[in-house]
Formats: structure tokens, C-alpha cells, sequence
């Protein structure tokens, strides 16, 4: 079995009337990782219409898999250091532990 030893997630609202960038924003740093990122075990991005809120969260089987990458010359550039982003109004980011996890196809591993 692979255990997940980290999960980052971010919550972000949109400027009024720009929620689908902030999705576009939110999106593509994880999805570039993907396949790309050893340990990197799950992902997902979810939107709250209601709330305008986009939610990320992406689970790595250790912290260094994700900070490794980020600190490489290609990790900066896919994260999106250069991109604008006005059409965020509010960003929280939380680094968290996972102390309870079931992840399908991964308790086979």
C-alpha cells in the first residue's frame, strides 16, 4: 500500500464575474504536474458556483515531492509564477498531514 504523507489544498475566490478564469488559474499547475511529479498520487480541483470559490487539493506521497519540483526551473514555470493573477480576490493555502486517507487504486499498490 502507498501512504499519502502530505496534501496541499488552496481555497481561492474569484473577483465578481470571474470565477471561470480563477478555474483555469487554479487548474493547470496541478494538471501539468500530473504524470510528470514522482509522488504525486491524487488530485482534484472542485468549484463552488455559489460561493465563487475554487478549491485544489493535491496529495503527494511526502512534501519534499512537491517542493522539490516547485523549486526546479520547469516547477516554476508550471506553477505559473508569470501568469496574471488579478482574478483572484482572496488565496489560503494549507500544508497538511493526512492522519486518515483511502485513495482507490492505491491500496494495491
Amino acid at each position: 500500500m502507498i501512504n499519502a504523507g502530505y496534501t496541499f489544498v488552496s481555497v481561492s475566490t474569484a473577483q465578481p464575474g470571474r470565477l471561470d478564469e480563477l478555474v483555469k488559474i487554479a487548474s493547470a499547475p496541478s494538471q501539468k504536474m500530473d504524470g510528470k511529479v514522482p509522488g504525486l498520487l491524487a488530485r482534484q480541483v472542485g468549484i463552488d458556483r455559489e460561493r465563487n470559490t475554487v478549491v485544489v487539493w493535491v496529495t503527494f506521497d511526502n512534501k519534499e515531492s512537491l517542493y522539490d519540483y516547485l523549486a526546479s526551473e520547469e516547477g516554476k514555470k508550471d506553477h505559473g509564477e508569470d501568469e496574471d493573477m488579478s482574478s483572484i480576490a482572496t488565496f489560503e493555502m494549507y500544508d497538511l498531514t493526512p492522519v486518515s486517507q483511502r485513495i482507490p487504486g492505491l491500496d494495491e499498490a
